[in-house]
């Protein structure tokens, strides 16, 4: 009875891995059926199980054992075959999604009814590992190391078509009209901002509100995290948010100039926010009006623009850190940093003797990545679809949008490494825009092999920049300590790579589509300090 239970419970499960696997839909009717068959083939196989169970228990291994043994091994083979039958085609359909296209014909021979039942059990060990491959990437879809791993595989196995049709210039005329809609700043005609809650708004309101409520004498806090992770965007629903918890709170943004250095320029920035003469009086000054002063959040944005790593160019952020440690209480700080001008700050002055707390903004998951995506292309009325690259040919998800999305943004994902600003320029080296309608294809991120034919002062050059986020060439070649047609020869070596950008201002940054790969290059040359 304990067998005939396991061969109908058996049966069952492997027909609706077959219909599942073919993406088959069983209604209750069909679901009945497969119950009904795979126990009319279990009582089947008990019949020849029975003289085996006898035999072995009364003559154990003997001549007679083994053949019935044999014919034994005969009826399940067969009784696979017939249990197959029943999803005759779903069977096909899962077996050439694992196989090579090549042999699909020599399969469908194999398969035909005639032959179905001789040839179907031998290929159940290829449906087994269809099964346990599928059964696998469901358990560790979660984890991002194994969807990062499997976007990285899929594109080593994709092959990307080099022809392209040189007189179809019909994306020509609309591409900067969508393109817009995935900049920095939308344009002035979107309805409405989309807003990915990354959970970051919520930890600066945590801190904020216990001491607004008197829970903590703490009153300042620093949030460090790439450049383009979505920092400063989180300011204007970080106001919204504090309008309801703490409404008596007064918040004062700064956006702190480049490069303000020095211990005057940086009083009077903040003197002039709070009306409190800081140029004479010093940080006394906060704690003679405390008292009668509003509560009062200050907002330094940019705060990797209070240093340069240079003899003397520390004491603008020792003047910052002597303001955050006056005792007031009605003055909370609220520092938003570079994480690699934080990481060379806490090399300088110790993690521990700067700010107790540090929030660390955490790189976007992919589904973040595709809610920011999907939301900035709704707003443009584009519509997308997806190039046959990313569409499965084969099996039961060929032609399967929803799968192609998956795998895209999979893609898109790990080629950014969860950071907002490069997955925006990066979705649009992907794209090519016809007419109303967006083809997505494979993300092309640019490769850091071209920085191996960089010099070593290059490098240093490229490292400044990264650490300070922002440098005019006379303030690299006072932090690097390198001459002037050195460092200009590094910079152009930059602009010809593409992966330097000189702003209006005549500041140097990284270009965000090289953000990642210029950064992983230093780190491993260890020239970074995270």
């Amino acid at each position: 009875y304990v067998i005939y239970g396991l061969l109908c419970l058996i049966g069952e499960w492997l027909v609706m891995r077959v219909a599942q696997s073919a993406n088959a839909y069983l209604g209750g009717g069909q679901t009945q059926q497969v119950t009904r068959h795979a126990r009319n083939l279990a009582r089947w196989m008990i019949v020849p199980w029975v003289p085996v169970i006898v035999v072995w228990e009364s003559l154990g291994p003997s001549l007679m054992y083994y053949l019935f043994l044999g014919v034994l091994l005969v009826a399940i083979y067969w009784g696979l075959g017939r249990l197959l039958a029943l999803r005759h085609q779903d069977y096909l359909v899962c077996l050439q999604t694992l196989m090579p296209s090549r042999i699909d014909p020599l399969i469908a021979r194999l398969l035909e009814p005639a032959l179905f039942w001789l040839f179907a059990p031998l290929l159940l060990p290829v449906a087994l590992i269809s099964f346990l491959v599928g059964f696998v990437d469901r358990v560790l879809a979660d984890f991002d190391w194994y969807m990062r791993l499997k976007a990285r595989w899929f594109r080593f196995r994709a092959t990307v078509a080099t022809d392209e049709d040189e007189t179809d210039n019909g994306g020509q005329t609309e591409a900067p009209s969508y393109e817009r809609w995935f900049a920095s700043a939308l344009p002035d005609d979107a309805s409405k901002t989309p807003f990915i809650d990354t959970g970051l708004v919520a930890a600066m309101e945590k801190s904020i509100q216990r001491w607004h409520e008197g829970k903590t004498d703490e009153n300042a806090l620093v949030v460090a995290g790439e450049k383009g992770c979505g920092k400063s965007v989180s300011l204007g629903k970080l106001d919204k948010v504090l309008e309801k918890s703490c409404q008596a709170l007064q918040t004062l943004h700064l956006k702190v100039p480049a490069k303000t250095c020095t211990p005057e320029a940086i009083h009077q920035l903040i003197g002039d926010a709070l009306g409190t003469d800081l140029v004479n009086d010093g940080p006394a000054a906060l704690v003679k009006e405390d008292e009668h002063r509003q509560p009062t959040l200050v907002v330094l944005d940019e705060a990797q623009n209070f240093f340069l790593a240079q003899l003397g160019g520390l004491e603008g952020w020792r003047t910052v850190l002597n303001l955050v440690n006056a005792r007031v209480d009605n003055v909370f700080w609220l520092l938003l940093i570079n994480n690699q001008s934080w990481a060379y700050l806490c090399n300088v002055f110790g993690r521990e003797y700067q700010f107790r707390n540090v929030i660390r903004v955490k790189r976007w998951g992919q589904t973040d990545i595709r809610s920011l995506i999907l939301s900035r292309n709704h707003l443009s009325g584009f519509q997308l679809r997806y190039d046959e690259v990313l569409l499965s040919s084969r099996g039961p998800e060929a032609g399967n949008l929803r799968n192609a999305e998956q795998r895209y943004f999979s893609l898109l994902w790990d080629a950014s490494r969860g950071n907002p600003m490069v997955a925006l320029r990066l979705f649009l080296t992907s794209v090519k825009v016809k007419g109303r309608q967006v083809t997505v294809g494979l993300p092309n991120a640019p490769s850091a092999s071209i920085l191996d034919g960089m010099g070593d002062n290059s490098l240093f050059v490229y490292a400044a920049i990264a650490t300070h986020e922002n440098l005019t060439s006379h303030e690299i070649s006072a932090v690097t300590h390198l001459s002037e047609n050195v460092v200009r020869y590094a910079l152009k070596g930059g602009f010809d790579a593409g992966f330097l950008h000189k702003s209006d201002d005549g500041r140097y940054r990284l270009v965000p589509l090289w953000y990642q790969q210029v950064i992983s290059y230093l780190t491993r040359k260890n020239l970074l300090n995270e």
